[in-house]
């Protein structure tokens, strides 16, 4: 029988993940691939993974016992590490899914990578971005999780009213609890200048680009890029949301596909915002490289620009120099690399 998804293995670190989120990772990895292995590394003997039992029967989710023997030493990550290698070995799966926080799998996930399978990490907002980078693809499970709601009449308790016996029978049993998570959803506004970038490496001759290759550009220099972080279920939402882009269908190869073209009042405004914040970039770095005189060294200000991951390029000058004087925001003396700048009054 041939299948259609690429076959997968799912290793997850038992002590970087929650329980309520596995259900959520699966779901989600079944549209990317066809899971042929599910393992999951702990010490299922300590309090901490003791109510895994269940869970990992419902998912038909393969548990590795890793006892600790020595205090602060965590041998489940040997274990899957040493699993993993052994698994991209075998030359059955076309990728992985690493599910932890963890920066330690950082260097398995490049090792991976460099035998062209594809990686998949999911884990916290607070995973380091090693890790985040050293994947194709890592997705936040706060993304994945259902935003928390208020509570329903029928999951709390009723209170007996005055004069009634406080029974079993006329209380209502709270409902079980559901795997919730209080959200906080970045503006759309936000992705703006991403999006604009995406589209100007992707576009053709005549403005037009197609949203599946935007998309696919902004993964591959971004692994965590997901339109849920801003709210948006689906990337076109997004796009639709930032108001940014005209929006088309039309025939591409064997169906119909997804283009647009920023607005033009679009661009001008974006421009604006652009050059308002690289401007306000350029004063804090100038206020943080002043010396007790007020005055910065032009060196200072390009190495606290760039410490704010800013580029001189970004300005559309071929020097700082330029962007500073251009900006006519400061006062300069001095020539040449001895030049000082400081903020007009």
């Amino acid at each position: 029988m041939r299948h259609d998804l690429p076959a997968f293995a799912v290793l997850i670190d038992a002590d970087n993940v929650r329980l309520d989120t596995i259900a959520c990772i699966l779901e989600e990895m079944t549209r990317h691939a066809r899971i042929t292995v599910r393992r999951i590394y702990g010490d299922f003997t300590s309090p901490n993974l003791a109510s895994w039992k269940n869970t990992l029967a419902e998912h038909a989710i393969h548990p590795i016992q890793q006892f600790r023997n020595t205090v602060g030493k965590n041998a489940s990550d040997s274990a899957l590490i040493i699993d993993a290698m052994d698994l991209l070995h075998s030359h059955r799966f076309e990728g992985f899914c690493l599910v932890s926080s963890d920066s330690d799998f950082t260097r398995l996930a490049t090792r991976i990578r460099e035998d062209g399978l594809t990686v998949f990490g999911f884990g916290e907002k607070k995973t380091p971005k090693a890790f985040v980078g050293a994947c194709d693809r890592y997705i936040y499970v706060e993304n994945l999780l259902e935003p928390a709601s208020e509570p329903t009449p029928t999951s709390v308790e009723q209170k007996p009213s005055d004069g009634e016996n406080s029974t079993d029978e006329t209380r209502t049993s709270p409902e079980p609890t559901v795997a919730t998570v209080e959200q906080t959803f970045r503006p759309p506004a936000l992705a703006r200048q991403l999006l604009l970038r995406s589209h100007t490496n992707v576009a053709d001759e005549q403005g037009w680009a197609m949203l599946g290759q935007m998309s696919s550009y902004i993964h591959a220099n971004h692994p965590d890029f997901d339109p849920r972080t801003y709210g948006c279920a689906k990337f076109i939402d997004l796009i639709n949301k930032t108001n940014l882009f005209e929006l088309i269908q039309r025939q591409y190869k064997n169906g119909r596909s997804y283009f647009c073209k920023p607005r033009r009042s679009s661009v001008a405004g974006t421009k604006a915002d652009s050059a308002s914040e690289y401007n306000k970039a350029l004063k804090r770095a100038v206020a943080e490289a002043a010396s007790s005189d007020g005055w910065s060294p032009l060196s200072s200000i390009g190495q606290k620009l760039k410490a704010q991951g800013r580029t001189v390029k970004e300005s559309g000058h071929s020097t700082l120099t330029g962007a500073l004087t251009a900006s006519r925001l400061f006062k300069m003396r001095g020539t040449g690399a001895a030049r000082y700048f400081r903020v007009i009054a």
